[in-house]
């Protein structure tokens, strides 16, 4: 079985996600409500039991492989165990059940604050849900399934979880290897994947082993990491084979330009990204007069008087930003990349296309009522 675990802070679009896949069913839980905007009402309602957690949501996928094939109320009973050893043993939480893939798979969304105001402790809580999730499969006998990130990706050492235990922030090996992942979604060529990193701050550097092998490097905040230290999957060959990124010896002279390349300043660039992406999608939602809208793609709506922009395919947060002294600004750092802000451009033309549809439309029937008007 594999495991994922997010934390976030909203409710309401995270739950308009799962539940509007197709196929989707609510499966248990410990809640009355029984669609999206009843159940955010009662985790907001618990939410104020402890107003200083930002990150109240916790959002976990638990899957099997796809030979693999659960009734509901086993995975239900694998659910509550999982969320009672996670330390989720006297909170709100529902379980969706989703069909949209080959694999069985369900999600848990439940609210980190406790019955009595506590929070959850999530210390060591990525170690901690590797173990009990190799507890479950053997308690349910169940098929052992190592995620590709168990195998290809160097897990994180001791010093690491000690650093996310005590800030709650990924170290930069877990930034680089989340950034590369991101940048390398769609198999681009080299030469791309190092201009998409050096974009987001990441300075990329390629050279050549002793034994006349290709070998690349990675620098974040000042600290530089080899390939072979984030796993092999980020080596050079690694990100042929594992991540279908396309080199050849024609592409060594644009590699070369790359690698030359001074990264950009991150900070700079999201900032930018976000006052780009959250006016278009500002704009929308008042178009279309409301406060939250799912696309294929994103998931975008307002959790009070903050915009919130999420990436459907991994539930992703990649913009939380607030309208403050007539700007745009970010509440938390983004994880915008090119391709979001070339999606939403392309957004922006059709919806003034659309607007200018509207009211050359609204013309034509007023000058239609004039003439009829006319003796």
């Amino acid at each position: 079985m594999i495991g994922k675990q997010v934390k976030g802070r909203g409710f309401r679009g995270l739950l308009n996600y799962l539940f509007d896949k197709e196929g989707a069913q609510l499966i248990g839980g410990n809640m009355v409500g029984e669609n999206p905007r009843e159940l955010a009402a009662e985790f907001r309602f618990l939410k104020a039991l402890n107003p200083r957690v930002e990150r109240v949501v916790y959002h976990a996928s638990l899957s099997v492989p796809a030979r693999e094939k659960l009734d509901n109320e086993k995975w239900i009973a694998i659910a509550q165990d999982y969320l009672n050893g996670m330390g989720f043993n006297d909170n709100q939480y529902v379980i969706v059940r989703h069909v949209d893939r080959s694999h069985d798979h369900i999600h848990i969304v439940a609210s980190r604050i406790k019955l009595t105001g506590e929070c959850v402790h999530d210390g060591w809580d990525y170690r901690r849900s590797e173990q009990l999730i190799r507890q479950l499969e053997r308690d349910y006998q169940l098929e052992a399934a190592h995620s590709s990130w168990e195998k290809d990706r160097r897990s994180p050492t001791t010093g690491e979880w000690r650093q996310r235990q005590r800030t709650g922030e990924d170290s930069v090996r877990e930034k680089l290897q989340n950034y590369i992942d991101e940048a390398a979604t769609d198999c681009p060529t080299m030469p791309q994947l190092i201009n998409r990193l050096k974009n987001e701050g990441i300075d990329v550097r390629v050279g050549y082993t002793h034994t006349g092998n290709h070998g690349i490097s990675y620098q974040l905040d000042g600290i530089a990491i080899s390939g072979t230290h984030l796993g092999r999957e980020y080596t050079f060959p690694g990100l042929q084979k594992y991540k279908g990124v396309n080199y050849c010896s024609g592409h060594d002279r644009a590699i070369q330009r790359g690698s030359d390349r001074l990264p950009a300043d991150v900070e700079e660039v999201q900032l930018k990204r976000t006052r780009i992406v959250a006016q278009i999608v500002s704009n929308y939602l008042h178009h279309i007069g409301e406060n939250e809208h799912q696309s294929k793609q994103y998931t975008a709506g307002w959790d009070e008087d903050e915009l919130v922009l999420v990436r459907n395919s991994d539930s992703r947060q990649l913009m939380r930003a607030i309208y403050k002294d007539n700007s745009w600004q970010a509440v938390e750092r983004g994880r915008l990349t090119e391709a979001d802000i070339q999606f939403f451009q392309r957004w922006q033309q059709l919806l003034i296309e659309a607007q200018e549809t509207e009211q050359l439309q609204r013309e034509r029937k007023q000058e239609q009522r004039g003439f009829q008007l006319e003796p």
